[in-house]
């Protein structure tokens, strides 16, 4: 077990630097590498995050775990991101609580910092994954009936998605960017989740440690996203082809478990490396695009070349919040409970 879990925080290493240069400038400088990184990365999260689901526990402790790791992180960051905009931007009380109580509506459109949209819907997505394996597939016994349920609602999900960006809503009449905690999204983001579960129960670390493998599920995604449709955007509802963008996104994860286990095999260093940032994944995820984009504009301002400023920018991404981490959070028994650690570090 202790290997398993070892390669999937390597997997979260990886992901996590992904995520980073998505939210790059790379879309109008690389976009080849932009749609590449677009075709599986979020729902890479969202399997990773599945392989951890425990549906043998409690709801009520279910509820207790997701909400310390991940929901009280979200209301941290908040009360972070205000109070910084209270002390530096001027702003009255009014437009701050009226910021405020739209970000607790948690989609990323009325969210400042916006990739924090994922935290409070991987909350959601937790709850929904429980009550949905208690009663409905964790039921049914047979293997091939469960993935058909599974695939059935992952095309519910893709169908309803264009109808929640934006949607009128009932009684209010007022017009939303989907559902409180993106719950439109849950059909389809519950879909990975619960592959990573499914998957996860399975002795696939042989398969995913063959080098075939990874080259050759690199060499079919990068065939698919040469030639076929627009990538995934979960944020935005974006999801081209039922068909094409879930091959490519289950290409993008097995590609990344299998580069994973290689790692273990390679360098030792490496795959420690990106276990270091598989573990403080959710603080880069905090705090890396504001980061990046201000770096990157003293960069650019600085006369330094597009190529290079998006590189350094990136290093600056992931690497600042990792000092955050080391200076701020890792020995601070307060703090680091916030952060969705427990209060000493094991």
């Amino acid at each position: 077990m202790e290997k398993r879990i070892g390669y999937i925080d390597i997997a979260k290493g990886i992901g996590i630097l992904v995520i980073v240069l998505a939210h790059n400038d790379l879309a109008g400088y690389h976009p080849t590498l932009h749609k590449f990184i677009y075709a599986f990365h979020i729902p890479l999260f969202f399997f990773l995050s599945g392989m951890f689901f425990r549906p043998e526990r409690s709801f009520g402790e279910t509820l207790r775990r997701r909400f310390n790791t991940l929901l009280r992180p979200y209301l941290f960051a908040l009360f972070v991101i205000y109070l910084g905009e209270a002390a530096f931007d001027n702003m009255t009380f009014p437009v701050i609580a009226g910021r405020i109580l739209k970000s607790l509506y948690a989609t990323g459109y009325y969210i400042d910092w916006v990739q924090l949209w994922f935290i409070p819907h991987l909350f959601a997505v937790a709850l929904f994954a429980w009550i949905a394996w208690r009663f409905v597939f964790g039921r049914v016994q047979r293997d091939w009936l469960r993935w058909l349920l599974l695939f059935a609602m992952l095309a519910a999900g893709v169908f309803a998605m264009p109808y929640f960006w934006p949607f009128k809503a009932p009684v209010i009449g007022t017009e939303l960017y989907g559902l409180p905690f993106s719950l439109d999204l849950v059909f389809a983001s519950g879909f990975f989740f619960l592959v990573g579960y499914e998957v996860n129960r399975k002795p696939l670390e042989n398969f995913f440690a063959s080098p075939l493998v990874l080259a050759g599920t690199f060499g079919l995604l990068l065939f698919l996203v040469l030639t076929l449709s627009p990538s995934i955007d979960f944020n935005t509802r974006s999801y081209p082809s039922l068909w094409i963008n879930t091959a490519e996104a289950l290409l993008g994860i097995t590609m990344t478990l299998s580069l994973s286990r290689n790692l273990e095999k390679w360098s030792e260093k490496a795959a420690n490396l990106f276990r270091y940032f598989g573990r403080i994944s959710l603080v880069i995820l905090i705090f890396h695009v504001p980061i990046q984009e201000t770096m990157f504009s003293k960069f650019s301002r600085l006369g330094i070349p597009t190529d290079p400023s998006i590189v350094l920018a990136f290093l600056s991404g992931v690497l600042i919040p990792a000092l955050i981490y080391e200076l701020a959070i890792r020995y601070n028994p307060r703090l680091r409970p916030w952060f969705g650690f427990p209060a000493v570090e094991k």
